[in-house]
């Protein structure tokens, strides 16, 4: 959420003292302050009108259905702006000697009150109807059906209230450790039940979910220790989004509420980090976020995200921010999925125009290098951001020439060396010759628009690496061994792995030499725990090892999520990689061939020659199917992807896309005869013969080759040792002992 304040309201409108509480109703935000004022703002933050309902300190507000606005003061009264938006009118409802610290209005328009004393005072149709006695200073609630959720400073507690009862009686049922505020949250039911309840730490500075569930006794979910740096004051959930604030002037963004852990989207700061948070407000489009601060001041942040997906490329969240009164405009992406596996190398020849104008998905662990000046903008120097070749040159030339009035009073001399690589940077941007655009991200999760796609982009060549150790540190991935709490030396390391027994707990067990024949184990289905890749629930992946008639050994992996319904299915080679590489062509003719068996390793790219289309070896995994199922994936993954550019395409483009989708439907359809090529480096690929002797038969062509250096060096083989490969690490003992 990478957004600054767009908006603040003026100082001759602000509260006199601290903005103390906010909320959004029918296209308008309310602010009540110490001032004992309500005040009436537009969306954009604009003063309505003003209203001043108390003498005193206001501790809360709230708002029903109908536009009624509740509010509560120091002076021990709860005050009702019956219409604030037309009307002045004021209904005084109670008056008592207690503070009354907090208000909630419930989905039926029901009012409840909770005081210093621990009175939390149930109101319909504005008259009291129960009272309940918490005991502890209520500082905090929210209620929902006939729970009501109570918080101070040590523990939140979970009444229920008995059904039925004329009195209103009600039982405590449980007590979980936190601090106000508390918030429900999370995906709602129809009937209006919220999945979670949201609390803070103790300390103030985290984030407590807890499963809004009296079978399972209220469990906490997860915690997010030091979600701020500095404490916490306000909290407020709107859909599956939640928003931190409090001291520092910093309001946080969080999703995946029902996960193991939530995922931060972003933050605005509000300018000066002495500035305090002290209520905040979500607009009717979760976009526009406001802020009442101890300034009295009420400010607007406001952001967009788009979790999206880039053609051919993968998810990401596209974050957008722009200020109509400055023109200030930024935007930024966050990977949508997972860290890739592997960095990545693109580069890229920019000859034409059009190749200044290919989008650029740039992560924020890039390196950008222009071989043709020797010039690299270093990785995590910017945020990752979605641009164009040409807009990367842009930014550089703007973040060049911004200090250079300065600069040629202060330094005429480095300011002269600057002007003349501006000149050379606008020199290459005219074309006048071409240049090579070189991106390197160690988390694979940069991206260079292909303007052939679907087919092969002839100016682009992309390359994967292994990361090194400091890599994977860098983007926070460690080992179990590497975040133990007492690293342990070399030997200590060896002796453990020479002593651990085949019974330790581990997540596959080792199988004993002879204790487990072959073909047992090949009818056992093997099963352990993993998360769900989309909602990162629980769930369990099935493997079992089996044989291809006429290929080899194969380790079939299936996942099916219940919390969600994803089911994904993934094949790995039993055995290792082979001596040559293969190409398989088979002729597509018609239904027969349709139904040919197909394993496609990982390592294996695809080539359909009469669409003139190529997939690379990752896009579409490992897979046992047919050929039907394989054009059939492919043509899922590409409709799936060609969503976000299509509108922004050229002309010639989308006639593409459309021409091609049309052919590829046609040969789904078995009208369209088809050559598939499968070149698989590894050798782990095949294609299912008709012959019953598993011999290629006459729309099955089958050529093994030799790999060359560079997919050897690829597939990390190069410097792999497979025979007497103790016989180094003896020598270098013998060295060292010399």
């Amino acid at each position: 959420m990478p957004a600054t304040v767009k908006n603040a309201s003026a100082d001759s409108d602000k509260h006199s003292s601290d903005t103390t509480a906010v909320v959004f109703h029918n296209d308008h935000v309310f602010s009540a302050g110490g001032d004992g004022k309500v005040k009436v703002w537009t969306t954009d933050l604009r003063l309505v009108k003003e209203l001043t309902p108390h003498e005193g300190y206001i501790y809360a507000m709230a708002v029903d259905s109908k536009g009624q606005l509740y509010t509560s003061s120091c002076d021990g009264t709860i005050k009702c702006l019956t219409n604030p938006l037309t009307s002045d009118e004021c209904k005084e409802m109670l008056k008592c000697n207690d503070e009354i610290e907090c208000l909630f209005v419930d989905p039926k328009d029901n009012l409840y009150s909770g005081d210093d004393k621990g009175i939390i005072t149930m109101w319909i149709d504005q008259r009291i109807k129960y009272k309940f006695n918490v005991v502890e200073q209520v500082r905090s609630m929210a209620i929902q059906n006939n729970i009501i959720y109570s918080i101070r400073d040590n523990d939140m507690t979970v009444t229920e209230i008995i059904e039925g009862s004329a009195s209103g009686r009600f039982m405590t049922k449980a007590s979980i450790p936190g601090r106000c505020p508390v918030r429900l949250c999370g995906s709602c039911s129809a009937d209006g039940v919220y999945e979670n309840v949201a609390i803070l730490t103790r300390d103030g500075l985290g984030v407590v979910m807890i499963r809004n569930s009296k079978k399972e006794h209220y469990p906490v979910i997860w915690t997010k220790e030091n979600a701020h740096s500095m404490i916490i004051n306000a909290m407020v959930a709107k859909d599956e989004y939640l928003y931190t604030a409090g001291y520092g002037g910093t309001i946080k963004q969080w999703s995946e509420l029902d996960a193991k852990e939530p995922k931060q989207n972003g933050e605005i700061v509000l300018g000066s980090s002495s500035v305090c948070i002290n209520a905040v407000a979500v607009g009717a489009d979760k976009t526009h976020v406001y802020a009442g601060c101890s300034d009295g001041t009420l400010q607007l942040g406001i952001t967009r995200l788009l979790l999206t997906r880039i053609p051919f490329y993968k998810e990401v969240v596209i974050m957008s921010f722009s200020c109509d009164h400055c023109g200030y405009d930024n935007n930024e992406i966050q990977p949508g999925g997972e860290i890739a596996p592997k960095g990545v190398i693109i580069r890229t020849e920019i000859v034409t125009s059009r190749d200044l104008n290919r989008r650029v998905v740039k992560s924020d662990f890039s390196s950008i290098r222009i071989e043709e000046l020797d010039f690299e903008i270093p990785a995590q120097s910017q945020k990752g951001e979605v641009t164009t070749v040409e807009g990367i040159i842009d930014r550089v030339i703007r973040g060049l020439d911004q200090d250079q009035p300065v600069r040629r009073i202060q330094h005429p001399e480095a300011a002269q060396q600057i002007d003349a690589f501006i000149t050379s940077l606008q020199t290459i941007k005219e074309l006048d010759r071409p240049f090579t655009l070189t991106i390197t991200d160690i988390s694979g999760n940069s991206f260079v628009e292909n303007l052939n796609a679907p087919n092969k982009d002839p100016a682009t060549t992309i390359s994967h690496f292994q990361r090194t150790k400091e890599q994977n540190h860098s983007l926070g991935i460690f080992t179990h061994d590497e975040v133990s709490e007492q690293p342990k030396t070399a030997v200590e390391e060896s002796i453990k792995l020479e002593t651990v027994p085949e019974e330790g707990d581990s997540l596959l067990k080792p199988i004993r030499d002879g204790a487990w024949p072959l073909e047992e184990l090949q009818g056992e289905v093997l099963q352990f725990q993993t998360n769900c890749p989309e909602c990162a629930a629980d769930c369990d992946t099935n493997m079992k090892v089996t044989t291809i008639p006429h290929f080899k050994e194969v380790v079939i992996m299936a996942t099916v999520c219940d919390n969600c319904g994803l089911r994904t299915n993934e094949v790995k080679p039993g055995g290792g990689i082979e001596e040559q590489g293969v190409k398989i062509e088979v002729t597509v003719r018609g239904r027969i061939d349709f139904a040919r068996d197909v394993l496609k390793s990982e390592s294996c790219s695809l080539h359909i020659r009469e669409l003139e289309c190529e997939v690379g070896a990752g896009a579409l995994g490992g897979r046992f199917t047919t050929i039907e199922g394989l054009l059939t994936a492919m043509r899922e993954q590409l409709v799936e992807s060609t969503g976000m550019f299509m509108d922004s395409n050229d002309k010639e483009t989308k006639e593409r896309m459309e021409k091609f989708f049309g052919q590829l439907d046609a040969a789904i359809a078995g009208s369209k005869q088809l050559t598939i090529v499968m070149d698989d480096p590894t050798g782990n690929s095949y294609v299912q013969s008709l012959n019953d002797d598993g011999t290629p038969d006459t729309a099955l062509r089958i050529i093994r080759y030799h790999r060359s250096y560079e997919q050897n060096e690829d597939l990390g083989l190069n410097d792999m040792k497979t025979e007497n490969y103790g016989e180094d690490a003896t020598d270098a003992v013998k060295k060292e002992n010399c």
